[in-house]
């Protein structure tokens, strides 16, 4: 049996793999390791998946985990050492999740990948590898572009009294949000992006109002400008994009991109479906 997770911020998408029954997915929580440590993934994945599973964790041969904050030794072993307790027969693979949409994505083809779901990256890849990646900085300094900067340009532009009077009292009747609460949220401990990233859903719900679409025109063009322009074959190359923020505004990230000269490739929703083909090409 081979499982495969997608993990970000926000949660993680499991596939069992189990030839030549149909695959299987299942749901948990995000394991970012640098806001959550060994012992508590480890109770996570004993009370929220194996439960799912049904079946002996022993059975499981093979894992591979690809995380968000999954980008160094460090990290990786906070991961790996919950999966060796979880399933201790199995191989256990962790790595980045910018290497599971660069799979995904660009399949075996070179190209410039991008993630932009609750947080963002980018990557260029040359077919097998990683060759280029600007820097993301995470939310508190950078994920241009993603579900959380969205949230994040909009709660400031109510609070700091700049929405058309018509988006202001529709945002207030549906969060009632206070300062205090907004900035408690996001100081406390725990992962300030999801909670940001949830108001992002206010732009999606609004997203024909002129505000909005320039609110969100201007986050996706500060994206392609501070990430994407920076690939040295940027013109060249068709750019992918994993993630639902990308997938449920691709027009106006298409309409941005035409503006740059940019080549758009797949919009994927779903990592797992590119992984799972990956990996049962790589099992052959």
């Amino acid at each position: 049996m081979l499982l495969i997770a997608d993990s970000g911020s926000t949660k993680t998408s499991w596939r069992l793999l189990d030839a030549p029954n149909p695959h299987r997915d299942f749901s948990t929580i995000g394991y970012n390791p640098h806001y959550i440590p060994t012992n508590e993934i480890h109770k996570s994945l004993s009370d929220v998946l194996l439960p799912q599973l049904g079946f002996a964790p022993q059975l499981v041969k093979q894992v591979y985990f690809y995380g968000a904050g999954c980008s160094s030794d460090r990290e990786n072993k906070t991961v790996r050492d919950a999966l060796n307790r979880v399933f201790p027969s199995a191989d256990n693979e962790v790595d980045h999740d910018m290497l599971a949409a660069a799979r995904a994505g660009s399949r075996n083809e070179p190209g410039i990948v991008c993630i932009l779901g609750t947080g963002s990256n980018t990557c260029a890849y040359d077919g097998e590898k990683i060759v280029d990646n600007v820097p993301s900085l995470g939310f508190i300094i950078g994920d241009e572009g993603s579900g959380a900067h969205i949230g994040r340009i909009l709660t400031k532009a109510y609070f700091y009294r700049e929405l058309p009077e018509d988006l202001h009292k529709k945002f207030y009747k549906q969060y009632e949000l206070t300062k205090n609460d907004y900035i408690g949220e996001v100081y406390k401990e725990g992962i300030p992006s999801r909670y940001v990233a949830q108001f992002s859903r206010f732009c999606a719900d609004n997203r024909e109002h002129p505000f909005i679409q320039d609110l969100l025109r201007q986050n996706f063009r500060e994206f392609l400008v501070r990430h994407v322009l920076k690939y040295e074959k940027c013109h060249e190359l068709p750019i992918h994009y994993i993630g639902s923020v990308a997938f449920y505004y691709r027009d106006i990230l298409e309409g941005e991109m035409a503006k740059l000269d940019l080549n758009p490739g797949r919009f994927i929703k779903n990592p797992l479906d590119g992984l799972t083909a990956f990996h049962q090409n790589s099992e052959k």
